[in-house]
């Protein structure tokens, strides 16, 4: 367990007015990327030929449900035996803020009862993923803290899963990595950590410009994290950020040295996850997840931290050990396994709400 004293709140903020020094630009930039969590978010887009066409048929058939209080039993009838990988007491999809379009389902959409069991689980597991969080400007200081010991000199991070970006920005700024790579699924989130991209450079460009004396390549710069580097840390940022719009299970880590996952929505992927990452790191790598642990014999957990003491949710470092493997891990028991009694008495006080 590291002994590391982890913040507990964000420090006062105070709008940077002057670039006097290189601190200066990075605390303008630290400032930028802070917010995420509260984007609006667009709804699926409903058509023919659109990707999601399979979601939003289940996710409009869920929703009718909802919104008839005659069907609400069977609405709970079909969601308890899926209870542990619902996230959340109903799915956000079908609430009224959800990603759901407001028009009417199209021609041919089958409702509930003509949807298998299997075809439900297997939306309530894509759902998950379509759920956003972002851990708050004190917890990724405090989880950079913690995982800095074992990662070596430069190296590449990747974020699974990396939204609007923030985690990949902060690692970037905070560590000496050589590139942070951030992959996303959802097309309107990667566009949106381009955009944040493009604002974080042009605020870099304009706090090195603005300094009194110009920063070099060679200049000796002590990062956030009090790690020792050179002017090229700023200077060549941008070169060293890098977004992909994909499937998280399509793109190969095997050069990564750190895989960061907020793994808070992604209990029914957790098998499947880690043998991705057990069949792609080198010995050696590093791998944080949130929430859900990795239960797989090709990595060693170095440090555990409960809730509340380096985020609000647990956090988990695992060390990839041993050569490169196949095996697979299949064990379930170690996802959420809620009392479903306690779970419908929370989902019909919602309902009837």
């Amino acid at each position: 367990m590291n002994s590391t004293t982890f913040r507990t709140e964000n420090r006062p903020v105070v709008p940077v007015q002057r670039y006097r020094q290189p601190a200066d630009i990075f605390e303008a930039l630290f400032q930028s990327i802070q917010g995420g969590e509260n984007h609006p978010r667009p709804t699926l887009e409903l058509t023919p030929d659109s990707p999601f066409l399979p979601f939003l048929e289940i996710g409009y058939a869920l929703r009718t449900c909802l919104e008839k209080p005659s069907r609400h039993a069977y609405l709970l009838h079909r969601l308890r035996p899926h209870v542990s990988v619902l996230v959340g007491t109903l799915p956000a999809s079908i609430l009224p803020m959800g990603m759901l379009p407001k028009l009417a389902p199209l021609p041919g959409f089958r409702p509930l009862e003509a949807i298998s069991d299997a075809e439900l689980h297997q939306w309530l597991i894509q759902e998950s993923g379509l759920i956003y969080g972002e851990m708050q400007r004190f917890e990724l200081e405090n989880y950079f803290d913690a995982i800095k010991p074992y990662l070596p000199t430069g190296g590449i991070m990747v974020d699974l899963g990396s939204g609007l970006g923030k985690v990949v920005m902060t690692a970037a700024l905070t560590l000496p990595f050589s590139r942070c790579v951030g992959v996303e699924l959802m097309t309107y989130r990667h566009r949106l950590a381009q955009d944040r991209l493009v604002r974080l450079l042009t605020l870099t460009r304009q706090g090195l410009e603005a300094l009194p004396e110009p920063l070099r390549v060679d200049t000796p710069l002590t990062l956030p994290s009090g790690v020792v580097a050179n002017g090229r840390h700023l200077l060549e940022l941008g070169a060293r950020i890098a977004f992909i719009e994909n499937d998280m299970f399509k793109v190969d880590v095997r050069g990564a040295s750190l895989v960061f996952v907020y793994s808070t929505c992604f209990g029914p992927l957790m098998n499947a996850l880690s043998n991705k990452l057990a069949r792609e790191l080198p010995e050696g790598a590093l791998v944080s997840t949130t929430t859900y642990p990795i239960k797989h014999p090709s990595f060693r957990l170095l440090e555990t931290h409960a809730p509340g003491t380096l985020s609000w949710t647990s956090m988990m470092i695992y060390q990839r050990i041993g050569p490169p493997t196949t095996q697979t891990v299949l064990e379930d028991r170690y996802l959420h396994q809620p009392d479903t009694d306690a779970w419908e008495a929370r989902a019909r006080e919602e309902l009837g709400g």
